[in-house]
């Protein structure tokens, strides 16, 4: 039943929407509307006012309206004419001017475009799990990138930018993702412990490349290279025979407390040991991970051990964070012939890096291509190549899935940061704009690389989706939680949005590329073309809807074998 009920609230909701956006246009351009339906086929239910008659139709893939004079009803179950009276030949469809049946075609995609702010500018201004957010303290930051070259350090609070006021980690974010290099660095001012006036510093943003996995797009971001989040108190060993070394510390080891005092952070870790003058001497606690079976790498005992640390003369730089160390190497995996655990990552592709979430994203960045590592093992630094591997996953619900696979797995700690300080979220519509408009344009970015890659074959067509796993997928998120449902409803609404803007009949962007057509040829198209056209739009659509529901049955058998 909630399944049912879902699926009727994300289509009905969507469907209305969309074909609001074409019935509210077109009567303001003056075109009779005769029907206004949700759902395909003939009617379940319905009602007449004034002159458009409202349905409930028993086939429930989408919607229309239907308007005089248009070619067909716009239901893709039926190829219906029109005889227009005199009186109402100035209200039909056909005979307005291109651009208005452009503006009524495109009213419907537009709406369903429109309809994510609609639900997520809400949903962030409202909801209590944002009364507080990530403050404007640095948590870590990443030694290759401009952040901290420019000077910017972990414990740092950034207060204003250009000269606006930060009080949190999104009003930062939005400052990078905005920035244009013609304006020069961003004006960064910092307030620092033990510092009594700000600290300037100017910040010239990096582009760096990310690629979604899913469906292998590569996109550019600029990004300064810092975390909110601190990092855990994971630790490396840089040098063999340095201080850490000699006390018996080990890559990978988690310091519980120097001194008796709780060292819940790396930073944490850092300032106790580099507080001590050189020879003094203190207690150690750390935990250590020792594995239970060779062939589960991943499920290990955790061990408390007691150390004596002696600060040695000299920088106290044989510490480092574990983040960028490899926890675990696949045997079978180009990563296998050459890396083991414990090595860590300082490099990829020349590209320095220290914190973990850079370093991956470096490492499937372009995951086809070959990586070219520089590591730290046992206090040397060597240099690696990597070709990565294909590998075809199958998953129940997406099907056959290319993957590019180095074998290697960075720390594997699922609390391997510590949460970031929080403040109260002091400006929740700026908020909400701001992680609205982040999310649609990721959710954009993604669907039109995924309707693009399979027409270029590098996603694969089965995992095209109908109304059967619209129908899963909708009492999954519902059972999930409203969050769950309404994110579905906003991915779904931009699916349909961007699908419908497609140059094929019958959808709203046939009928856009048709439009502009006559506005360039100054013409209208002869009506055996637009017939020939119709006829077409409608076999391809329903060849579309025929395998979108093999999909769905390929699919949901695979789910049910599965479970």
């Amino acid at each position: 039943m909630v399944s049912i009920l879902a699926f009727i609230v994300l289509l009905g909701v969507i469907v209305t929407v969309h074909e609001s956006g074409h019935f509210i246009v077109a009567k303001l351009a003056g075109v009779k509307v005769q029907v206004f339906s949700i759902g395909f086929g003939r009617p379940l239910a319905s009602f007449r006012w004034g002159e458009t008659e409202y349905r409930l139709s028993w086939l429930p893939l989408g919607g229309y309206v239907r308007m005089l004079g248009d070619i067909s009803s716009g239901d893709p179950t039926s190829m219906e004419y029109d005889a227009i009276d005199e009186a109402d030949r100035g209200r039909a469809l056909n005979n307005k001017p291109p651009l208005v049946r452009i503006a009524i075609a495109a009213a419907g995609p537009a709406m369903n475009l429109l309809l994510p702010f609609v639900i997520l500018i809400p949903f962030f201004f409202a909801a209590d799990r944002y009364d507080e957010v990530a403050s404007n303290r640095v948590g870590a930051v990443d030694q290759g990138l401009p952040a901290y070259k420019a000077g910017l350090r972990e414990g740092d609070h950034i207060v204003s930018i250009n000269g606006e006021p930060v009080g949190a980690f999104w009003q930062v974010a939005q400052h990078i993702d905005g920035y244009d290099p013609d304006s020069g660095p961003l004006k960064v001012q910092v307030r620092r412990d033990g510092e009594a006036d700000p600290v300037a510093i100017d910040i010239t943003p990096e582009r760096i490349e990310q690629t979604q996995a899913l469906v292998n797009f590569t996109r550019q971001v600029y990004r300064i290279g810092y975390q909110p989040a601190f990092l855990a108190p994971d630790i490396a060993v840089a040098h063999p025979n340095g201080a850490l070394s000699r006390a018996g510390a080990k890559t990978f080891d988690r310091v519980l407390s120097v001194n008796g005092t709780p060292t819940p952070r790396f930073i944490d870790v850092r300032k106790a040991l580099n507080d001590l003058k050189v020879g003094d001497s203190t207690q150690m606690q750390v935990e250590r991970g020792e594995q239970i079976d060779p062939l589960l790498p991943f499920f290990v005992k955790r061990n408390t051990v007691d150390l004596t640390y002696t600060r040695q003369a000299g920088p106290n730089d044989d510490l480092a964070h574990a983040g960028n160390c490899i926890s675990s190497v696949a045997p079978d995996s180009p990563a296998g012939d050459v890396l083991r655990v414990g090595d860590c990552v300082l490099s990829v592709n020349g590209q320095k890096h220290s914190l973990n979430a850079f370093v991956h994203s470096q490492l499937t960045n372009k995951p086809e291509l070959a990586k070219t590592l520089d590591v730290r093992r046992d206090g040397r630094i060597i240099n690696v190549t990597l070709q990565p591997k294909l590998v075809v996953r199958d998953d129940p619900l997406a099907g056959e899935i290319k993957q590019w696979q180095l074998g290697l797995v960075l720390l594997a700690r699922p609390d391997a940061l510590r949460p970031p300080e929080v403040v109260a979220n002091q400006e929740r519509a700026a908020f909400a704009w701001h992680r609205a408009k982040d999310q649609i344009g990721s959710e954009i970015a993604l669907t039109l690389n995924s309707l693009g890659g399979m027409f270029t074959g590098r996603v694969s067509p089965t995992q095209l989706s109908g109304p059967v796993t619209i129908f899963y997928l909708a009492g999954e998120h519902a059972k999930a939680g409203a969050d769950h449902f309404m994110r579905l409803m906003v991915v779904l609404s931009l699916s349909i949005g961007l699908l419908n803007l497609l140059p094929v009949p019958v959808l709203d962007g046939g009928q856009i590329m048709v439009a502009f057509t006559e506005m360039v040829i100054r013409r209208p198209l002869p009506m055996r073309i637009q017939d020939a056209l119709m006829r077409i739009g409608v076999a391809l659509v329903l060849a579309l809807i025929a395998f979108a529901l093999i999909n769905d049955l390929w699919r949901m058998w695979r789910v049910s074998q599965a479970g």
